[in-house]
Formats: C-alpha cells, sequence, structure tokens
C-alpha cells in the first residue's frame, strides 16, 4: 500500500463521519422540532378546555340563571304595569283556550267511536283486518214452508274465518 492511498482512504473515512454528524444532527433537530410542534398543539388543546371550564363552571351558570331570573322579573313588573291592556289579550287567549278544549274533547270521542267501530271489522283474537265479509240468503223448504235462511261469512287477513257463528279455520295472527 501507498502512502497515497493511505491518505486518501483517511480524508473518505473523515468526510464521511463528517457526513454522518451532519446527518444524525438533522435527525435530532427535526425530532427536536416536531416535539416543539405536538407540546405547542397540547398547549392550545388543554387552553381551549380551561376555557371551556371556566365558561361552564357553576358560577357562571348561576350567574347566566341569575341573569334570566332578573330579565323574567323585569318582564313581569312591565307586564303588571300593563296589566289593563293586557287583561283583555288574556281573556281572548283564554277563550280561545276553552274552544281548542272543546274541539279536542270532541276530536276524542270521535276518535273512540272510530275505534268501536273499527273493531266490528278486526280479527277478534289479533285485531287484524277483514278480507272478507259476505251473507247469502238460501230458500228451504221445512214442514211444507219456505223459510229463508241467511248464511254469514267473515274471512281475516290473519287467517281466521267465521261461517254462520263458528269457526272454520283459527287465527294464526301474533296476538293468538
Amino acid at each position: 500500500m501507498t502512502i497515497e492511498l493511505l491518505f486518501y482512504t483517511q480524508i473518505a473515512s473523515i468526510l464521511a463521519f463528517i457526513a454522518a454528524l451532519f446527518v444524525l444532527y438533522r435527525v435530532l433537530v427535526s425530532q427536536k422540532d416536531a416535539t416543539i410542534e405536538l407540546l405547542k398543539e397540547t398547549n392550545n388543546n388543554l387552553s381551549h378546555k380551561l376555557s371551556d371550564a371556566v365558561a361552564n363552571s357553576p358560577d357562571a351558570l348561576a350567574n347566566s340563571l341569575n341573569n334570566r331570573v332578573n330579565v323574567l322579573e323585569e318582564e313581569l313588573e312591565r307586564l303588571s304595569i300593563d296589566k289593563v291592556n293586557n287583561q283583555d289579550e288574556i281573556e281572548l287567549k283564554e277563550k280561545e283556550i276553552i274552544s281548542v278544549k272543546e274541539k279536542a274533547e270532541e276530536l276524542g270521542k270521535q276518535i273512540a267511536m272510530a275505534h268501536e267501530l273499527m273493531a266490528e271489522f278486526s280479527c277478534p283474537h289479533c285485531s287484524s283486518p277483514m278480507a272478507e265479509r259476505s251473507c247469502q240468503s238460501e230458500c228451504v223448504e221445512y214442514n211444507g214452508r219456505d223459510v229463508d235462511i241467511d248464511h254469514e261469512y267473515f274471512s281475516y287477513e290473519c287467517g281466521y274465518v267465521m261461517s254462520d257463528g263458528s269457526e272454520v279455520s283459527p287465527c294464526r295472527g301474533t296476538g293468538a
């Protein structure tokens, strides 16, 4: 080996060492910057949480409710001053309330009557709707006289079938 070759290898190893140092320095600096950014974000997040906690503290809520009570008391005082003017409006509203209650009662009665009528057209076991209802007349001779016999037939969507008051097919509905 020649001295020149040794010299160049030492220079190359020194340059490689310096390059490795710069790369290592860059990695450490970038990690430090990332840590600083993370700490800044955490600090901002904690600051927002603290401000929210202060805004929603029991004292702030109590102050808000106290302000609401004061506003309502002032409105009550204003309304009591205008009692004469408001009395006419109050009476008018009371009459409206009475008429609306009467209409609601009438509607409730109508709904109850509709439910009663609907029960007539529903399966007695599971309340499914009626599918078919028919009546047929038959004329038969009995003791020398013609007698008319009426046959009633009811069928419901659940499968329940009744003919002349007796069950022909059972109910397969959920409530059976």
